[in-house]
């Protein structure tokens, strides 16, 4: 499994997959899925309003692309209320996500923090939360875990934060993933 950190905006970044947490909360969508809502014209806006998207915990929405976002699938993952943020939340959202992917036959994906931030839990314990979920579900299948690339959204703020997260995976399950840094702007390095 290669693990890649970037800074780089999900509006320009290239892979098959693109998962982003959407909040039962937070109308209209913030951080990176405010992002890619407002790249989208406000297609995510418009279906939190008309309630075809709920931001229920672990509801998934497949969104069909556009020219203006480079990635060929996009999903959004239901985190539920914002204050009801947990990192075992966060750890079924990253295997859940590792398993809709994989269902997808994407080798290659990337997903955001959800609510990086704007909530009380530290941005390593999120980050570490995420990766050991996306990492259970592919370890399960050495192929899955070998043939598999995953990248973290961040901003360059919270990029040692990321870096701190994902090392601390590493030292606890002893995994020897490649973790890659890239598309980090000159704050962030």
């Amino acid at each position: 499994m290669r693990i890649k950190i970037t800074t780089e905006s999900p509006d320009t970044l290239t892979r098959e997959g693109l998962a982003l947490g959407v909040f039962i909360d937070e109308r209209p969508p913030r951080g990176k899925c405010g992002l890619i809502d407002w790249r989208l014209n406000g297609l995510i806006s418009r279906e939190l309003a008309r309630g075809r998207i709920t931001g229920t915990f672990m509801e998934k929405v497949l969104i069909a692309t556009s020219p203006r976002v480079p990635a060929a699938k996009i999903m959004l993952m239901g985190m539920g209320t914002l204050a009801e943020l947990t990192y075992e939340k966060l750890y079924l959202a990253g295997y859940h996500l590792s398993k809709d992917m994989d269902g997808l036959l994407c080798r290659e994906f990337a997903f955001n923090l959800p609510a990086a931030g704007r909530c009380h839990l530290s941005i390593s314990g999120m980050a570490e939360a995420m990766i050991r979920g996306c990492f259970d579900f592919l370890s399960s299948d050495i192929e899955k875990w070998a043939t598999c690339s995953t990248t973290v959204l961040t901003d360059a703020a919270y990029l040692k934060e990321v870096i701190d997260g994902v090392n601390s995976f590493r030292c606890n399950v002893r995994d020897v993933s490649v973790i890659e840094i890239e598309g980090v702007t000159e704050e962030g390095a």
